[in-house]
């Protein structure tokens, strides 16, 4: 999923992928969201994010701003095929996003 991560009036895009072996989710920062097809965004990695981030919109605690999901969907492979919202395509190579579709 990406959520839209606004703290001290800027944002941010952190893609969240589940991974079944992990308690937590491998999180990414986007270089920028939405992205056009066949458009490709740098994707940072970035410490892993609790699963609860997998439900939850609104405040973080400690002054740390406020989520909303922008898309959800599902993903293959360790780093591969990402598909959101059931109609946006991504593939990511581990340090790139990009769109296909």
């Amino acid at each position: 999923m990406i959520l839209r991560h606004s703290v001290n009036g800027g944002e941010h895009f952190d893609l969240m992928l589940e991974v079944e072996v992990q308690d937590k989710l491998r999180t990414l920062q986007l270089a920028q969201w939405p992205l056009e097809p066949g458009v490709s965004c740098a994707a940072r990695e970035i410490g892993p994010h609790r699963r609860a981030y997998l439900d939850y919109e609104g405040e973080i605690s400690g002054g740390r701003g406020h989520v909303v999901r922008v898309a959800a969907g599902t993903w293959q492979g360790h780093e591969g095929a990402i598909i959101l919202n059931g109609r946006i395509h991504l593939v990511f190579d581990g340090q790139t996003v990009l769109r296909t579709v």
